[in-house]
């Protein structure tokens, strides 16, 4: 399996949410299918005055809304 790592920011007007992730796959063959695996390790909400760690909080509520814009981002992004 390959791995890369990144970030992924999404810019709101008075907030930013930054994901830290790691993203593994393999590209498959003939007798095997593609197949790939997303790791989040942090999460961070920034406002202008603070930056606070809410990872559980994301994983509570914003998996399943947001887990699918940083699987894209980092399908897209895996070889860069």
């Amino acid at each position: 399996m390959k791995k890369t790592q990144g970030i992924y920011t999404l810019e709101a007007p008075n907030y930013s949410l930054e994901i830290e992730y790691q993203f593994f796959w393999d590209e498959g063959d003939y007798e095997h299918p593609p197949e790939g695996s997303l790791e989040i390790d942090k999460v961070y909400l920034s406002t202008d005055d603070k930056t606070s760690d809410i990872t559980d909080f994301y994983y509570d509520f914003l998996d399943d809304s947001v887990g699918n814009l940083v699987w894209e981002y980092a399908e897209e992004n895996k070889n860069n």
